[in-house]
């Protein structure tokens, strides 16, 4: 590939070390299982449909994943490969809104915690090096901001007064 960006070079990188080894480690099972297949076989025979099939394997499933991983990093109007880049970012805030959850404790407290809620519209474009084509991905996104928590304690039960005490008669239940 030539005229390809940092960023474009790096990705192709990153793409062809997944693609090999996919195909090395399916390429080494696919060479075991050919190994063990042919057991009746010569050893000559078993290394060398062993090498062919591991071989074989490992080249279609580079080609494969390859293919596979790069189809996003393709150009849909010019199939040019590597060719996307992102170019722009925008965030635009579409609302916010205060939240809260409780959650009762073991000690009967309850554990209130409050947040800001931002939903964000943003909108990625992605430029063609090739032939300078732009795409723009639309997406919404939430964020959580100025999140606190505090500990609400348990409500404190009131204590019977004692209102006989303080007149000196005793309460009873029983009537005279």
């Amino acid at each position: 590939m030539t005229n390809l960006s940092q960023e474009q070079e790096e990705m192709r990188q990153s793409i062809q070390k997944s693609a090999m080894i996919w195909s090395v480690v399916f390429g080494l099972i696919v060479a075991g299982i050919a190994f063990w297949a042919l057991a009746g076989q010569g050893n000559l025979i078993r290394m060398g449909g062993a090498a062919v099939g591991g071989v074989v394997a490992l080249v279609a499933i580079f080609k494969w994943r390859f293919s596979a991983n790069s189809k996003s990093a393709q150009c849909g109007k010019c199939s040019t490969a590597f060719s996307i880049s992102k170019t722009d970012h925008v965030e635009t805030l579409k609302s916010s809104e205060t939240k809260e959850t409780r959650d009762a404790q073991e000690d009967f407290s309850t554990k209130v915690t409050t947040w800001t809620e931002e939903v964000y519209e943003v909108a990625d474009t992605y430029s063609c090096g090739s032939c300078g084509d732009e795409t723009v991905k639309e997406y919404t996104t939430t964020r959580k901001k100025d999140e606190k928590t505090e500990i609400e304690p348990a409500p404190v039960k009131p204590k019977a007064k004692a209102s006989a005490a303080k007149s000196g008669k005793a309460a009873s239940s029983k009537k005279p």
